[in-house]
């Protein structure tokens, strides 16, 4: 059930109830989805529609925009087995490089005005109105990171405005994603997954993800235990905590582990072909420049400070740096 974020406008007791139901589920599922976000739906299908034209282009021409063999800058296009999830959040669960694979392809994108990191694009005449509409979206959703930033703010107790200050760069990134399709028995045994389960960077990510399903979330009430996130309508967004959150509220509430796997549609143990799924990842990140150290208000006796201070921009390039 998605929660109506319309009622974030509202004023009163319907605003607060839905800061504080949002919080309730990020707390307890670990995701909430949100619906009547302000991204009409029109965007959301057309955003879809985009990202499958994109990943039917032949692979010469994706290579034209292709992500560099190194971590930074983390732009462009990454084929089939560049990225390895698994080698940040495996170790200990002996899923490091080199015993299990990622099988996806994906393109990240950052704010078009990005004046450290640039973006990278395949030619115009390759996919006529492929960047203008990304760099649209990427505003738009933008707009609704502010949004519930500001809902997190509320139902926290802190300063909103603060809080907002924080993000206000839109030094953000932006990740369309595509999973082949490929035969169950591939995945069987956890040599290779669609993405490893791992948190995310930054501070709250949307997610909107097509029919076809496979993410599953842990249970913040039963860790170690992962729920799957039906996959009903694309234009709910789903909503996850990253890291950075985590640390400004001293483990006021957990960044989630999540990955992509198996449909439960799809039998585990049989023969059949798992179907090529499409997602869109928006990660909203503190400003660069932003202090990690978590805030005042989260710090107390009964809760000491669990975080050095590094800024965002320097937590973010210790996370990516195993990735590829």
């Amino acid at each position: 059930m998605a929660l109506d974020m319309s009622r974030l406008s509202k004023t009163g007791d319907e605003k607060n109830e839905f800061c504080l139901e949002l919080l309730d589920l990020l707390k307890k599922r670990g995701f909430a989805k949100v619906r009547n976000h302000g991204i009409a739906d029109e965007d959301i299908y057309a955003l879809f529609d985009w990202t499958r034209r994109y990943f039917n282009l032949p692979l010469d021409v994706k290579m034209k925009m292709k992500h560099p063999p190194q971590a930074n800058p983390n732009r462009g296009y990454s084929y089939v087995g560049q990225e390895n999830l698994a080698n940040i959040s495996g170790y200990e669960k002996g899923l490091g490089p080199g015993n299990t694979r990622d099988i996806k392809e994906s393109v990240d994108f950052g704010a078009a005005d990005d004046d450290l990191v640039h973006n990278v694009w395949i030619p115009e005449e390759d996919l006529p109105g492929f960047r203008t509409f990304m760099e649209s979206f990427y505003e738009k959703a933008f707009k609704t990171e502010l949004q519930i930033i500001s809902a997190l703010a509320i139902a926290l107790g802190i300063d909103e405005s603060h809080l907002r200050s924080v993000h206000s760069r839109a030094e953000n990134e932006f990740r369309i994603l595509h999973y082949p399709s490929i035969p169950a028995s591939e995945l069987r045994d956890g040599t290779a997954t669609r993405i490893a389960e791992h948190t995310d960077f930054g501070t709250i990510t949307l997610l909107f993800q097509d029919s076809v399903g496979g993410l599953q979330i842990e249970d913040q009430t039963e860790l170690g235990t992962f729920r799957d996130v039906e996959a009903s309508n694309p234009t709910d967004i789903v909503l996850n905590i990253g890291d950075s959150l985590q640390r400004l509220t001293n483990d006021t509430f957990k960044a989630a582990c999540h990955r992509v796997t198996y449909p439960p549609s799809v039998d585990k143990d049989g023969d059949e072909i798992i179907p090529e799924r499409y997602s869109i990842a928006y990660f909203g990140k503190p400003n660069r420049n932003a202090s990690l150290l978590p805030l005042k208000q989260f710090v107390t006796e009964a809760t000491p400070c669990r975080y050095e201070d590094v800024t965002a921009w320097e937590w973010n390039n210790r996370r990516i740096a195993k990735l590829f």
